[in-house]
């Protein structure tokens, strides 16, 4: 007679237990093959033909192994082993139940992490950083069980790890900012690698990396300059990658108020029309000449093109200007210079002017 789980069972235990924990073995194989088949069918279902981070779990293993120390640890009363050697298989029993869930546990959550990211390219770069914390979170949550299925008490561990992750905090404050300011940074994605940003009323520059605590700059110069990420975060500044990397630009012509504004104009349409087709930083076909402004000596006129990116302004504008400059010149069109007309008074205007005033009168 043999009693497994509350049930009795009229074979021997040298039957009943080698079936029982064959039994399990099958029930854990079915087991890994159906929740492999659930969440890769949750996470990779909308993905279409692609195959999700889930084709590739591997839960058979785990699942297995905890279904067998919990198949043992059933058994194990009908073993008769000694007291203490029972309660030390006991105890390792529960830890590797512990470490197997924890296991199948921590690769479904790295699989929906990248899923996730997969799902939304916007929190990429934060994947890594995702993946180290869960990593962490489960280990830590794994190991607090098994040390209390190995009868240590927990609550003073805690207790003395909560202290000293305050302490900890209060001492790494500024660091632990810079670190979550950089999880921000990586997760909404206000400035990426490659963007050339200004910051208000500070640097400006490429960015070329965002860490864990500081972001780099590299300037038009070719300096290093470091941000941390707090202070990049909060800061206000144009991002000139965003939302698309072609910018507007805008160049001032001054001409002469002599000159017809009608034919001011054709030119100027004329010749940025020609610079589209010839000038490989421009973009698009977004042209504009208007007259902005009346300048003490000139008509301001702005030529308004597209250009490819940020870096392209410096020399579609030098290709621009020497364009315009020719045109004006081809067409007889005036650019003043300033002016100023003085006005000089007559010689004896002057020397009365230059006379000392007479002395006032004494008082009688």
């Amino acid at each position: 007679m043999t009693r497994l789980a509350g049930i009795d069972i009229s074979l021997p235990p040298i039957v009943v237990i080698p079936l029982f924990l064959v039994l399990v073995l099958a029930l854990a194989a079915l087991a890994a093959r159906t929740v492999t088949r659930l969440t890769g069918r949750w996470l990779g279902e909308r993905r279409g033909a692609q195959a999700g981070p889930a084709a590739g779990l591997k839960l058979g293993g785990p699942i297995a192994l905890g279904a067998l120390a919990w198949g043992l640890e059933i058994v194990l009363p009908e073993l008769a082993l000694p007291e203490r050697l029972a309660r030390i298989c006991a105890a390792a029993l529960g830890v590797v139940l512990v470490l197997t869930c924890a296991l199948a546990l921590l690769r479904i959550a790295v699989a929906g992490l990248t899923e996730y990211a997969a799902r939304n390219p916007s929190v990429t770069p934060a994947l890594g950083v995702a993946r180290v914390a869960t990593r962490v979170a489960i280990a830590a949550l794994a190991l607090l069980m098994a040390l209390q299925s190995l009868g240590v008490p927990v609550t003073p561990l805690l207790t003395t790890l909560g202290i000293g992750s305050l302490a900890v905090a209060l001492a790494l404050q500024d660091t632990l900012a810079n670190f979550f300011a950089g999880l921000y940074l990586l997760a909404d994605r206000p400035v990426r690698s490659g963007d050339y940003i200004k910051i208000l009323d500070g640097e400006e520059g490429y960015v070329e990396a965002i860490g864990w605590r500081s972001s780099r700059l590299r300037t038009l110069k070719n300096n290093a300059v470091i941000v941390p990420n707090q202070k990049l975060s909060q800061a206000i500044l144009t991002n000139s990658h965003q939302p698309t990397p072609p910018v507007v630009m805008s160049i001032p012509v001054g001409v002469s108020y002599d000159a017809d504004p009608e034919v001011v104009e054709r030119h100027l349409l004329d010749e940025l029309s020609r610079a589209l087709a010839e000038v490989r930083e421009l973009h698009g076909t977004e042209i504009a000449a208007r007259l902005t402004d009346f300048g003490e000596s000139a008509a301001i006129y702005t030529c308004v093109v597209w250009v490819r990116d940020f870096e392209a302004q410096a020399r579609a504008g030098h290709e621009l200007r020497k364009r315009i400059l020719s045109r004006l010149r081809k067409e007889g069109i005036e650019i003043p210079f300033p002016q100023r007309v003085l006005h000089s008074a007559p010689a004896h205007d002057r020397r009365q002017q230059d006379r000392p005033p007479a002395p006032l009168p004494l008082p009688r």
